[in-house]
C-alpha cells in the first residue's frame, strides 16, 4: 500500500495543482470566456500526458486513471457549479476515459523499453540470489567439512587413550625447583671478594 502511494503520490500533486489552481487565471475578466480551455483541454492533456508517462515507468495500472477524476470533484464544487451540471459529470467520465487512453499509449510508445528493462532488472536480482546460494552452499560445505575434521579428531583420541594421557614430569619438576638463586649467587660474590682480597694481602 505505501508503495503504491509513492508512486501515486507526485503525479497526484500535479494533477491537484493544475485541476484546483488553474481555473483561478480565468476569473480574470478577460480570460473569462475561456474557461472551457481548462476544461476541455489543460485537464484532459494533463491527464493523458501523466496517464502515459505513469505506464512508461509503472506498466497499466488502471487504478491510476482514477486519479484525475476524483480530483476534478472538489475542483467541479469550487469553480464549475458541482453536480447541478450535467456537464459536470460528463468532464469526470471523460477524464476516466482519458487516464485509460494515456495509460495504452504510454504502453503501446514506451512498453516494449519498460518490459526489457524489467527483465534486464528481473535477471540481475536472479543472479545476486543465485550467488547468495552458492555462497550458502560453500558455507554449508565448508562447516560440514570442518564438522567432520573434528569429530575424526575425537574418534582419534578415544582410540587411543595413551594420548590423552597427563604429563605430569614437566609439573613435578616444576614444583621441585626451589633452589635460592639469589643466596648461591651472593655467596660467589662473596668468594670472588675474598680471594682479591687475598691477593692484595699477598702484595
Amino acid at each position: 500500500m505505501n508503495s503504491m502511494l509513492k508512486k501515486y503520490l507526485p503525479y497526484a500533486a500535479i494533477i491537484f495543482v493544475i485541476y484546483i489552481f488553474v481555473p483561478f487565471i480565468f476569473y480574470i475578466p478577460a480570460l473569462n470566456r475561456f474557461s472551457a480551455v481548462a476544461y476541455y483541454f489543460i485537464f484532459l492533456v494533463t491527464q493523458v500526458v501523466l496517464s502515459a508517462i505513469y505506464c512508461s515507468k509503472h506498466g497499466l495500472d488502471f487504478l491510476f486513471a482514477l486519479i484525475a477524476p476524483i480530483i476534478f470533484i472538489p475542483s467541479m464544487l469550487i469553480h464549475n457549479g458541482g453536480f447541478a451540471r450535467i456537464e459536470n459529470i460528463l468532464l469526470v467520465v471523460i477524464y476516466l476515459v482519458a487516464g485509460i487512453f494515456g495509460l495504452f499509449l504510454g504502453d503501446l510508445a514506451f512498453g516494449e523499453e519498460r518490459r526489457k528493462r524489467e527483465k534486464k532488472e528481473q535477471e540481475a536480482a536472479e543472479e545476486v540470489l543465485l550467488q547468495a546460494k552458492r555462497r550458502d552452499e560453500e558455507e554449508r560445505e565448508r562447516m560440514t567439512a570442518q564438522s567432520a575434521a573434528r569429530q575424526r579428531n575425537e574418534r582419534a583420541r578415544r582410540s587411543n587413550p595413551r594420548a590423552q594421557a597427563p604429563q605430569p614430569r614437566r609439573a613435578a619438576q616444576d614444583n621441585d625447583d626451589d633452589f635460592d638463586y639469589d643466596k648461591y649467587t651472593a655467596d660467589m660474590d662473596k668468594d670472588l671478594e675474598d680471594r682479591v682480597n687475598r691477593l692484595l694481602d699477598d702484595e
